[in-house]
């Protein structure tokens, strides 16, 4: 495989991007909703969740890890990517876009080229907002495999409106994109927040937006609506808001939603819903600590830090929300490892 543009063969062919308010969902119900069930879905549960959510009218779907391309490396799953592209491709219609996630800090750009050449049509670089840059040779190498791309700026709450919209800015400057998004990852943005940020992005943006969203404080649905009817082209969905920790906005709600505030049926809300049920919501998942959730969202800490601070806070007796307020500035600057997390919890004990 050469480095030049790739001719897309006729049955990986894309639509394009929706443009501002037309209102699509990218369904992420196999990949996000992979955390639930320690990333060990079942082959049968797979079939029924892709098959129903693709008859029903969802044209964006992204399977995988939920960890993204080599989340294997991370944390075990019983499907590898390649056989996720496999699965993709016999279940998924022509006429459906799928792709797969990829954080730029544990994946490489020769990581994209078998995974395009068994049939992958987008690929969504994410990384932190306070090291954007490293996500440019991973968009650059999708170009060339002749991928849709995308990059999700994941917590997109350490900055403000204005740097947020500066930093996605440097990216659509730096990099040939099909959309960006802002991602919500510790649950904490407002409505009234989202509609700013999305509405100050598209006036100031030409790529195409979009909104990742989770629940720690039962606003991802809101806040995916005020991202849509404020400039976002497309915005992420599970089925009973499966997904890491708190979950994810819930995509049979969603289609309900729009289909009331459009005066018409866009997918298929009762086929959704009974999906949800009789499938996902029978599912046995892993349970999570609404407090971690709650404070998480309070303090701006990711989920994944949640093992660590509980282990810290025991060890140090102090309590999760003493702790997490210590964590908590050097959290928006940068990404913490557990040995952070423990140092701040010793000092914060000897000084008390």
């Amino acid at each position: 495989m050469t480095n030049k543009q790739r001719v897309m063969p006729m049955n990986q062919r894309r639509t394009p991007l929706p443009q501002p308010n037309q209102h699509t969902i990218m369904d992420c119900t196999v990949r996000d909703g992979a955390y639930s069930v320690n990333f060990q879905f079942d082959m049968k549960t797979i079939e029924t969740l892709l098959t129903e959510i693709s008859s029903a009218g969802v044209e964006w779907i992204e399977v995988g890890h939920g960890l993204g391309i080599r989340g294997n490396t991370i944390a075990e799953s019983n499907i590898t990517d390649l056989e996720w592209c496999g699965i993709a491709s016999r279940l998924l219609p022509e006429d459906r876009n799928w792709g797969m996630f990829a954080v730029a800090d544990y994946t490489s750009p020769a990581d994209l080229e078998p995974l395009a050449d068994a049939g992958m049509k987008y690929t969504r670089i994410g990384s932190d907002m306070t090291s954007y840059e490293n996500v440019y040779d991973h968009v650059a190498r999708a170009k060339e495999l002749g991928l849709m791309v995308f990059v999700n700026l994941m917590k997109s709450h350490v900055h403000d409106t204005e740097k947020a919209v500066e930093i996605a800015t440097r990216i659509e400057n730096s990099c040939d994109l099909d959309g960006l998004y802002f991602v919500d990852s510790v649950g904490q943005f407002l409505p009234e927040r989202t509609a700013e940020l999305f509405g100050e992005a598209s006036r100031q943006l030409k790529t195409p937006l979009g909104f990742h969203g989770h629940n720690n404080l039962g606003l991802a649905n809101a806040n995916s609506l005020a991202a849509m009817n404020n400039g976002a082209s497309i915005v992420d969905c599970t089925l009973a808001g499966l997904g890491r920790d708190a979950g994810n906005a819930v995509l049979e709600h969603m289609a309900g939603v729009l289909e009331i505030q459009e005066g018409k049926r866009i997918y298929n809300t009762d086929a959704l819903a009974r999906t949800s049920e009789h499938c996902v919501s029978r599912l046995e998942t892993i349970k999570s600590d609404r407090e971690l959730q709650v404070l998480g969202a309070l303090y701006g800490l990711h989920s994944k830090n949640f093992p660590a601070i509980t282990a810290a806070a025991e060890k140090y007796s102090l309590s999760p929300t003493q702790l997490m307020e210590a964590v908590k500035p050097t959290a928006y600057q940068r990404d913490l490892s557990g040995t952070d997390i423990e140092a701040i919890a010793k000092s914060l004990f000897e000084t008390e």
